[in-house]
């Protein structure tokens, strides 16, 4: 059990002695168990030093990465001209920029540390006073434990003071679970170094590793996932000769690193090399236009950055500016009960640049019109259907839409997180049932690692209120994207994505935000979580 368990349980013994003449040493026994719990273990100080460190290490990369900026932009050899000249610069400025997400994520560090150091410091200091206070009930009720009157008036004092104990027990973990969340998240950020780690070279890698679509901040809006780069490499890895040949000549006839970016990101997405080449002969007249490519190819992020940093309000997804089409929002599922299908499908869509562009152009990337909204829009609800109706029959249904318009089960659940997301990320799902508030904070553990990695996590949610009535409780699947610290970007298939924090997830407050609008879906009760 934990400290604070363990606390609970000495408080309950202590308000509840039972009666009669050994009420005293009841009480006494119950004292000694609380005050055998240990109070928030570490050092503030230590800590402290090593946020100290961190601070100190981000100002040497900051300086460093203006230092190498500014060699890119004006300090090249004047040998270096051409094409060499621009790989040269290319390579310097993905350097630069490796340097200022590792300063951005020391300084995300010390900040985090800094805070648990506070956070454990005033844990220990408030324990220490439920500790003091517990000791002085326990010598003024020694001597007089067979007391009835004294026994009862220790009862009130006693019970105050451990729960002093409890709220610096609580303090303490959830800051130090908040502080090791964060230092995972920034950890998952070592992207170079995982690229590297295969046969591409670590020059390459690093470019590769950095490549973002138009406006991407210095630490975001990557065109590969790290998860992504691990998967590129692995399929690369055990290529036979002739494919690996075959790759290497699409990347060296790239026009640009990103179009050289979203190859690498087709094949991690488990297409063949020779899926890849097709892929190659509809984008490459485009590849020297970053906007063009990241417009038609990741265009949910490139409008609505879902991997952004958290805010506070809803965001809709649109696609080439159309958020509204008939009343309904461009991604919406519209009034088919299709939500397993469609949050399924538009979080694969992100890994996969290759059916997203059948979506957004129909592979007919240069006839005009082929790549408006409304084309999209029915491609969109085409698959939306398509995926529904085999998540049905995977559920073992005999009639599926338009017969059958009731949902997909846990079956069907599992089988698109498998198909639609497990091929992209190579990761297998299972259905985990989540029944308690236990059972939510186990799954934001997974549920954290799962985002650092690159992998959405689906889940089913419903109306509390209105299921504990008797009605339909407006059963849903949603999908968790993205994550920044303890908060959670959830995409909801009626067409936007909204952040909640973790504690809303866990103690079914989903719709505080707004999620779900007028409709209060806000109990998660199921979810698909990589094994």
């Amino acid at each position: 059990m934990s400290k604070v368990a363990d606390l609970q349980k000495a408080q309950q013994s202590i308000t509840h002695p039972g009666s009669g003449f050994f009420i005293g040493a009841a009480i006494l026994g119950a004292i000694g168990k609380a005050l055998a719990v240990a109070g928030p273990a570490g050092n503030p100080g230590v800590i402290r030093e090593r946020a100290k460190a961190y601070a100190e290490t981000a100002k040497a990369y900051a300086k460093a990465s203006t230092d190498l900026g500014d060699a890119a932009d004006n300090r090249l050899p004047n040998a270096w001209t051409g094409s060499v000249a621009e790989n040269a610069a290319q390579s310097i400025r993905a350097l630069a920029n490796e340097l200022t997400v590792s300063q951005k994520s020391l300084e995300q560090a010390a900040t985090a540390l800094n805070a648990w150091a506070d956070n454990l410091e005033g844990a220990q200091s408030t324990d220490a006073q439920g500790v003091t206070a517990l000791e002085n009930v326990q010598k003024s009720l020694a001597h007089d434990a067979f007391d009835m009157s004294k026994a009862v008036a220790a009862i009130e004092p006693a019970n105050t003071a451990v729960g002093t104990r409890i709220l610096a027990a609580q303090r303490a973990e959830s800051s130090g679970t908040r502080a090791a969340s964060m230092l995972n998240q920034l950890a998952a950020k070592a992207r170079t170094e995982r690229a590297g780690q295969g046969p591409i070279d670590p020059l390459a890698a690093l470019v590769l590793a950095n490549e973002k679509g138009p406006g991407g901040e210095a630490d975001g809006d990557y065109i590969l996932t790290a998860g992504q780069l691990d998967r590129a490499e692995q399929f690369m890895s055990v290529m036979n000769g002739a494919d690996q040949l075959a790759f290497q000549k699409l990347l060296s006839g790239a026009k640009s690193p990103e179009e050289a970016a979203y190859l690498w990101k087709a094949l991690a997405a488990g297409h063949s090399v020779a899926d890849v080449q097709q892929f190659d002969a509809l984008i490459h007249p485009h590849g020297d236009d970053p906007r063009w490519l990241s417009e038609h190819l990741v265009p949910a992020l490139g409008s609505d950055a879902l991997q952004g940093e958290s805010t506070t309000h809803a965001t809709g997804l649109t696609y080439k500016g159309a958020e509204i089409l008939d009343g309904y929002d461009v991604y919406s599922q519209r009034d088919v009960n299709d939500c397993v299908a469609a949050s399924t499908v538009v979080a694969s869509l992100k890994l996969d640049p290759v059916t997203m562009l059948q979506l957004t152009t129909g592979n007919m990337t240069d006839v005009p019109g082929a790549d408006s909204p409304e084309y999209f829009k029915q491609r969109l609800q085409q698959l939306f259907i398509g995926q529904y109706q085999q998540g049905q029959l995977a559920d073992g249904g005999q009639k599926i839409y338009p017969q059958n318009n009731g949902g997909i089960g846990p079956k069907g659940n599992t089988f698109l997180a498998n198909q639609n997301l497990g091929k992209g990320t190579g990761s297998t799902y299972e259905y985990v049932n989540l029944d308690t508030d236990d059972d939510r904070r186990a799954a934001v553990t997974r549920i954290e690692k799962a985002l650092d990695e690159g992998t959405p996590v689906p889940f089913c949610a419903f109306d509390e209120a209105s299921a504990a009535k008797g009605e339909n409780g407006n059963y849903h699947q949603m999908v968790i994207v993205a994550r920044d610290g303890d908060r959670l970007q959830v995409y909801n298939p009626w067409g936007q994505s909204v952040w909640v924090t973790e504690d809303q997830f866990i103690h079914n407050h989903l719709n505080d935000g707004g999620l779900t609008g007028t409709t209060n879906i806000n109990r998660p009760y199921g979810a698909e979580l990589p094994k």
